[in-house]
């Protein structure tokens, strides 16, 4: 059994009550969708049951089409109240005046309530118009903003390049700091070898030196004895 239509007055509260297909976004039937899109790509919501078609999102509408949510019924685009071309290149001037004639609207929509409520109606119709405008200006300033975010992270781009070569280099400074640092010592160590190996050298000379000097008393030696044998 279908649920029950919502009223109008459900439908244009504040904060309206969610719509009753609510109950069929289930993981059991998002499965069954994923495997009917599976098997036949071209799926359309007349080829689905009844509780899998909310499932499908509508297609946004055409241009000069109109549609509905909440009750209400939208033109696409949405009329613009006063007669200035749209394609006008964005001028903060027209959207502040825009904004004032929004504030306007607003004030005259109230006193209509306050004064004749029966009159409020093509005052908030006026505000609607004037709102509709304010966002296609508002619109119109989407490719400058993408130029501006595009900018921007390009500029982000370039400072994490920058920083990601400082880190290269930084960490190059570090190792050839560290090898310096290896040379350094391999030098030290290096020359104390050499020191120690001439120091051996010069404690061997000496050595040697010391052999001969003894060497050379032995045979003085021998030689003042056999020189004083035959006195």
């Amino acid at each position: 059994m279908a649920d029950p239509p919502p009223s109008s007055a459900a439908v244009s509260a504040a904060f309206p009550a969610p719509p009753p297909f609510y109950k069929t976004f289930t993981v059991s039937n998002l499965a069954r969708l994923s495997s009917l899109q599976e098997s036949n790509p071209s799926l359309t919501v007349l080829d689905l049951p009844p509780e899998l078609r909310n499932l499908l999102p509508p297609l946004p509408p055409l241009s000069n089409q109109r549609y509905r949510t909440f009750g209400e019924v939208h033109e696409n685009p949405p009329p613009l109240a006063t007669d200035a071309p749209p394609k006008d290149p964005p001028n903060p001037h027209r959207l502040l005046k825009m904004t004032r004639q929004v504030l306007l609207a607003f004030l005259s929509v109230t006193h209509a309530l306050a004064v004749d409520p029966d009159t409020w109606a093509p005052k908030w119709d006026e505000m609607r118009a004037v709102n509709s405008e304010a966002h296609a200006i508002i619109n119109e300033y989407r490719p400058h903003q993408a130029r501006e975010t595009l900018i921007h992270m390009m500029e982000e781009q370039v400072e994490r390049c920058k920083a990601e070569t400082q880190g290269c280099r930084d960490v190059c400074e570090k190792v050839r700091q560290v090898v310096e640092d290896v040379e350094s010592q391999e030098k030290t160590r290096e020359s104390k070898m050499e020191l120690e190996e001439l120091n051996m050298r010069n404690v061997m000379a000496k050595d040697e030196t010391s052999k001969l000097h003894d060497a050379d008393k032995r045979i003085w030696d021998l030689i003042a004895e056999e020189v004083g044998s035959f006195e």
